[in-house]
């Protein structure tokens, strides 16, 4: 074999051992009663430092080389770092898809509680327990000690959107009340985490050299109050625009005028749909925001399109990214963490035990605040308490920016697991043995679509017109 051909034959051995592990494992804990996505993360556990390295040092080393000295990076290494960005960024847009009925008149007193005490009361505790305890110790290269304390503060108060949307996905809860509750608060949150992240990176790479977003150009501070308030704001309009501009199917917004004469669109509507998921995404980039808020926002606007053509373009980019980039998204995450070594088991108990307790708390009074039966408030504070994607994000961020060392690394990510595992196994126990909580959970079956004037849209695959409409 030449050069490339070997390149080629390492790239596609590793892929395959990874969806082979991702699929297995998620056969299994269906079986078995637990969200696919268990399963997946427990497939890269088995390739990854955690156990292949252990047993087999040579096939690890093979399949996920380190890079060199030289600095030579491995053809196998950007081709899967690519494939599990491309499986967050598909996941959060399949999220956004489910968010055309987000927040309705219904929901908004529990999604306003939820999402307040959910937030307010971690960040209060966090902030009394790092006025009297000393993190020092577990500084990253940085030395940044207020970035480590935000980047702490910010992993208690999390909602993870990814996994949270592919637990809802795998139990058939998408369509109910309770997801649509949990998404908004969880949006609500990431909103802030994405800008909590922003500000972290900034103090800890403060000398790095300056990106190419526009609160770089403009040389705004992470630590001014114009910092905060440009994320703050961008985020908010980012939303705004896509809810305004991109209307519904066959309206007359600028998206669905773009649409009805774009030659993509009209080439394909699949092909159309990518495009925007990467436009936004860049967008989102160039404001100075985390890929997957754009992800995300491209998914909310996708969704407002109503007509079959474009629901089954969806369709097939979700089906695209559950088959292939999301199941290996949560086996790499597997496979990069080592859960024997730096295993600091003080600081994992502790983050565990106050970051699940202090979360589950603080939405539990939210819904109740909000009139919410018991059963209900249950369900909602458990599931706003899986961190999943987001926490692992912000653990592996701030990890790779220097903030946090390789225990407390290791501890966020045993938090976001943890939580998320238990809100999928929580759950899906209800599913089984209480039918009557069920039937609350639900809230009945979600037929109707709010409009801004508070009338109702038609069902979603009302549309037959063959004018092409907004992705």
């Amino acid at each position: 074999m030449s050069l490339a051909t070997l390149d080629l034959f390492h790239v596609l051995a590793a892929i395959a051992a990874l969806l082979a592990v991702a699929h297995i494992g998620g056969l299994v804990a269906s079986r078995i009663g637990i969200p696919p996505m268990v399963g997946e993360l427990a497939g890269g556990l088995l390739l990854g430092a955690t156990v292949l390295r252990r047993v087999w040092p040579d096939a690890n080393s093979w399949l996920f080389p380190a890079i060199p000295a030289d600095g030579a990076v491995p053809p196998v290494l950007p081709v899967l770092g690519f494939c599990s960005q491309m499986g967050l960024l598909l996941l959060m847009f399949v999220g956004g898809l489910q968010m055309r009925r987000l927040v309705t008149r219904r929901d908004a007193k529990a999604v306003s509680w939820i999402a307040g005490l959910g937030v307010m009361l971690p960040v209060v505790i966090g902030l009394v327990i790092l006025h009297f305890a000393d993190f020092s110790d577990y500084l990253g290269p940085a030395k940044s000690l207020d970035a480590l304390h935000i980047v702490l503060i910010a992993a208690l108060a999390v909602t993870s959107i990814p996994v949270i949307t592919r637990i809802f996905m795998d139990l058939g809860l998408m369509e109910t009340r309770l997801a649509r509750i949990v998404l908004s608060v969880a949006v609500l949150e990431d909103v802030l985490l994405y800008i909590a992240v922003s500000i972290a990176i900034a103090l800890a790479e403060a000398d790095a050299k300056s990106d190419a977003s526009i609160p770089s150009m403009l040389h705004l501070k992470p630590d001014s109050v114009a910092f905060v308030a440009w994320h703050v704001g961008a985020s908010f309009l980012l939303l705004a625009v896509a809810g305004w501009g991109f209307g519904r199917a066959g309206g007359r917004s600028p998206a669905a005028r773009i649409a009805r004469s774009n030659p993509i669109a009209q080439r394909s509507e699949l092909g159309y749909t990518v495009a925007t998921i990467l436009g936004i995404t860049l967008l989102a980039m160039l404001l100075g925001l985390a890929p997957m808020f754009g992800a995300l926002v491209a998914g909310i606007a996708a969704s407002r399109a109503t007509s079959r053509r474009w629901r089954e373009a969806q369709r097939q980019v979700e089906a695209v990214g559950m088959a292939f980039f999301i199941p290996l998204y949560f086996a790499l995450i597997g496979v990069s963490l080592d859960l024997v070594n730096a295993f600091d088991w003080r600081l994992t108990l502790g983050i565990l035990v106050v970051g699940s307790t202090i979360k589950y708390v603080g939405s539990l009074l939210g819904a109740r605040i909000a009139g919410e039966p018991m059963p209900m408030a249950n369900a909602l504070a458990i599931s706003v308490n899986a961190r999943g994607g987001p926490g692992l994000v912000l653990a592996s961020t701030a990890f790779a920016a220097g903030i946090l060392d390789e225990r407390a690394y290791t501890a966020l990510v045993i938090l976001a697991l943890a939580t998320s595992i238990g809100a999928g196994v929580f759950l899906a126990r209800i599913l089984r043995t209480n039918p009557a909580t069920t039937e609350l959970i639900s809230g009945g079956a979600i037929d109707e679509e709010p409009t801004s004037a508070g009338t109702t849209a038609p069902p979603a695959d009302a549309g037959t017109e063959r004018t092409p409409s907004p992705a």
